[in-house]
């Protein structure tokens, strides 16, 4: 079982004694991937006990949490602890985003907060995994949940580089109780390997993803048959497209790391007939197009939800393909210290920024996609592990400089997001820019 501090493992415990003692739950839960894995896993681990719950997907927490059940937040819930305190109902609150103050709780009241105990919540933990460490320590049985637990974790990027932290130790356990397999390849799937390039943006290949010609030339240079399904591309075929691939992120200076990255460790779970790296997918896709609940319903075995999911990923790949096409001709907006763009559509502003970041634009620089809302710029913030590494932490200045402006931020060092009303919008970036180069050592 996956080693913790004595009391971080006494709160799960404590968790766990609630899940016990209560036969119905409402549960809240944050609306992307990750957050959709979280809520997963915990449906199926009270399913099989046969216990009730009602779940919802939001953005932000509800001002007012219903009072006639249990409670349980996933992927939400740092930044209102205060607040949750004073919860008349029994509270579970599982959130892996870093906050600067910590709450104690009770009993009935337990706030699971990784970076409380030096596990860093952006890298080694998720809302999934940590929903899956909860549904473990409940039933050890529920190690068979791992592949929905660490979808999560792949969903926020967390996979890159391969798993590390809690994270490593939960795969480390599902692969001894036989509960995933391991095999190694391309992280490229499609009807057939020019349907995989086709609709490639995650990984994003420049001048190759959703280019029919240049991907005919690829293929026609390694005599490799476009109608070729992936999983029977022979191994000196793969070889030689993996180098022709890898040949066109060098020539783009992308970094090695994120190269090594477009192959790796397939985990595959054939009791459920699903894979990490597909399903995160697929729950991305389903959080982007609002139909978080579907992703859900694909997890708790939905057949028409998961063939439902794959034609929303396969529409959602071919309308991010032509705004990358877009981004990559265009190339963002800049600053001196940060780079940004404008993206008309909420849901898929993150994820662009994290794509641009990690393939197309200045790797010295953080990303900002930004949203224009009815009365507030919505603003999704990334960066690289590198610039991670220098001094920055995109959390902290979402909040900051957001609270500047009556506006509302937070997140990750990594990934992190702000809302800021429409006046403030050019200020807000200014300051950014500022608070970077600051971080940076830049001023």
């Amino acid at each position: 079982m996956v080693e913790l501090p004595e009391e971080l493992r006494s709160k799960f415990e404590s968790a766990a004694e609630i899940l016990d003692g209560h036969d119905k739950f409402r549960m809240i839960s944050h609306y992307d991937g990750d957050g959709i894995s979280a809520a997963s896993v915990l449906a199926l681990t009270l399913m099989r006990k046969n216990k009730g719950f009602h779940a919802r997907f939001v953005s932000e927490l509800p001002d007012n949490l219903p009072k006639d059940l249990p409670i349980i937040l996933t992927d939400i819930g740092n930044s209102h602890l205060k607040s949750l305190k004073d919860t008349e109902e029994p509270l579970i609150v599982l959130d892996h985003h870093k906050v600067d103050e910590k709450i104690e709780g009770d009993e009935e009241h337990i706030f699971i907060n990784p970076h409380d105990y030096g596990i860093d919540g952006s890298q080694e933990v998720s809302g999934g995994t940590l929903a899956l460490i909860l549904s473990v320590i409940f039933d050890k049985k529920n190690i068979s949940l791992s592949v929905f637990g660490l979808a999560g974790a792949a969903a926020d990027k967390q996979d890159l580089d391969g798993f590390t932290g809690l994270n490593l130790s939960l795969l480390k356990d599902a692969l001894e109780e036989n509960e995933l397999e391991e095999t190694k390849g391309l992280f490229l799937d499609g009807i057939d390997i020019k349907d995989a390039l086709m609709k490639a943006c995650d990984p994003y290949f420049p001048g190759i993803s959703g280019r029919e010609r240049d991907i005919k030339l690829l293929l026609e240079d390694i005599d490799l048959d476009s109608e070729t399904p992936v999983a029977d591309i022979s191994s000196a075929a793969s070889r030689k497209l993996n180098t022709l691939l890898i040949l066109s992120l060098l020539e783009r200076d992308i970094p090695s790391h994120i190269i090594e990255s477009i192959k790796g460790e397939h985990y595959f779970s054939s009791r459920f007939d699903l894979g990490v790296n597909d399903l995160y997918k697929l729950l991305n896709s389903s959080a982007r197009t609002k139909q978080a609940g579907l992703g859900m319903s694909l997890c708790l075995g939905d057949k028409k939800a998961l063939k439902r999911t794959e034609e929303i990923r396969n529409d959602y790949r071919s309308d991010m393909i032509q705004k990358l096409h877009s981004l990559e001709d265009d190339g963002p907006k800049e600053k001196e210290n940060i780079q940004y763009f404008f993206e008309e559509k909420k849901e898929r502003k993150g994820e662009l920024a994290g794509l641009t970041m990690l393939y197309i634009f200045d790797q010295t620089k953080p990303t900002l996609g930004i949203c224009e809302l009815e009365d507030r710029f919505d603003i999704s913030a990334r960066a690289t592990r590198k610039l991670v590494s220098d001094g920055l932490d995109l959390g902290e200045l979402c909040r900051d400089i957001a609270e500047r402006y009556d506006g509302r931020g937070g997140g990750h060092d990594i990934a992190a997001g702000a809302t800021v009303p429409k006046k403030n919008k050019d200020e807000f970036i200014e300051d950014f820019d500022k608070e970077v180069g600051k971080a940076l050592g830049k001023d």
